[in-house]
């Protein structure tokens, strides 16, 4: 039972790790391609966010709506073709939009939260947005894009900010397909990994469960006599121990019945080993039949039996005994037309609380009474 304990853990632990490694993937590998594409658009964005500060940055510093260079117009030209480049605004320090690629955007004022954190942190901000969700402005995208704002320093003062949209639509079409067909690959493998472990712990707990089954029936058979299937000599000792362990611990009476069949070398002289076996039988299914099934009945030797009555508070009545055995012979003999019959001694030894007998003293005294008996009838 502990190996099959030990298995059932295994296979716990088995499912456990191929379901954390999807997991994992989905949690975390997944999460870490979009943020390595977030990563490359933001270095993007801020190498042409240096590339234009050049064009852009006057003497003063300031940048003005209407008064960019030549130069930064031409830049945006050359951007306008770039298809990847969806959209570019510029803002002076105060959140105004003095140039977007789209002219509408012109003279409004960005005062959101988020872009207040970028002009006082200087940092670059860069967010996914999906195909029909709003963006950090609360436009709605047609088309999969990260959002990209980069600030325009001079000797650590912030001229503007840059914000750029780029399309990746193509990419993200890519990386998911990519991330897809991973989770296809994975989940077929996890499910292909599951289904064999699963496999594996029922071969192996029905292996197991025949071992102990095996193992049970040896165990068995190393108590119980073959011909009869009652406890043979030794499963007789190794259970009446216990019952004495019992008894005394409870302060309660044992009787012990010693029987024999008798006759059964002239059966077997006359009729036959294979009648002899038959009237071992037939006389352990009697004996099995005149006690409780809580009571220990056993082949001792050839045609020895030994029976240990572990019930009753109140003694033990033999003489009731006697007769319920003798009416199981009649009857069992009447309904048997041959030229045999079965013929059974039997003698008693009982065992108080308190009187300390071992198994052997009762067997003795059992037998004792037993022969006796088998004088009395050949007298």
């Amino acid at each position: 039972m502990n190996q099959v304990r030990l298995l059932r853990i295994i296979l716990l632990v088995s499912i456990i790790a191929i379901c954390l490694f999807p997991l994992y993937t989905v949690t975390v590998l997944s999460p870490s391609f979009t943020a390595l594409l977030i990563e490359d658009k933001k270095d993007d964005a801020l190498r042409l966010a240096r590339y234009f500060s050049t064009s852009l940055i006057s003497e003063t510093g300031e940048l003005k709506k209407g008064e960019l260079p030549e130069i930064f117009l031409d830049c945006v030209n050359s951007f306008n073709q770039n298809a990847r480049y969806a959209k570019l605004k510029i803002y002076s320090p105060s959140g105004e939009i003095i140039y977007s690629t789209e002219p509408a955007d012109i003279g409004q004022i960005n005062s959101r939260e988020y872009f207040h954190d970028i002009k006082t942190q200087g940092s670059i901000r860069a967010e996914v947005i999906p195909r029909n969700s709003a963006s950090l402005e609360n436009e709605v995208m047609t088309a999969d894009v990260v959002e990209t704002y980069v600030p325009i320093m001079k000797d650590d003062r912030l001229m503007g900010i840059f914000e750029i949209y780029y399309n990746i639509s193509a990419e993200k079409r890519k990386l998911d397909t990519l991330i897809y067909r991973s989770y296809g690959v994975l989940f077929a493998i996890a499910i292909g990994l599951l289904a064999s472990v699963i496999v594996t712990f029922f071969k192996a707990r029905k292996s197991l469960e025949e071992r102990d089954r095996a193992e049970e029936m040896l165990r068995l058979l190393s108590l119980t006599d073959e011909l009869t299937g009652l406890y043979n000599r030794r499963g007789f000792s190794t259970l009446s121990e216990q019952q004495f362990r019992i008894a005394n611990r409870d302060r309660k009476p044992l009787l012990l019945v010693s029987a024999d069949l008798d006759g059964l070398k002239v059966i077997n002289d006359t009729f036959g080993h294979a009648e002899g076996d038959q009237a071992l039988i037939e006389t352990a299914a009697i004996l099995r039949e005149c006690v409780r099934q809580s009571d220990i009945v056993a082949r001792v030797g050839g045609d020895e039996f030994v029976m240990l009555l572990t019930g009753g508070d109140e003694g033990f009545d033999t003489q009731k005994l006697v007769d319920r055995l003798q009416k199981l012979i009649d009857k069992h003999n009447r309904k048997r037309n041959r030229g045999w019959k079965i013929i059974i001694s039997i003698g008693f030894a009982r065992r108080s609380p308190d009187s300390g007998q071992s198994l052997d003293d009762l067997i003795v005294r059992a037998d004792r009474m037993m022969y006796e008996q088998k004088k009395m009838k050949q007298a």
